[in-house]
């Protein structure tokens, strides 16, 4: 019983840890590119970096563009 309370806990803290280490960005948004092609939207999804497409142009968060970068260049 104990072992089982050991390792419930362990999950609740591990659950915890990594909701609380998502990145929440909060700048405004910037254009970042075209859009065209719908992998550019895929690989910014993957690496869950918020996106909007407004008349074609994909618009990021500022505080995400080096992210952007790394993950899509």
């Amino acid at each position: 019983m104990k072992k089982v309370l050991v390792l419930i806990l362990c999950y609740i803290i591990l659950f915890a840890t990594l909701a609380a280490c998502q990145k929440e960005y909060t700048e405004e948004y910037i254009e970042w590119g075209e859009k065209t092609n719908g992998n550019v939207a895929e690989l910014l999804e993957n690496n869950d970096i918020p996106y909007e497409i407004r008349d074609g142009i994909i618009y990021i968060p500022e505080d995400a563009f080096d992210k952007a970068i790394y993950c899509c260049a």
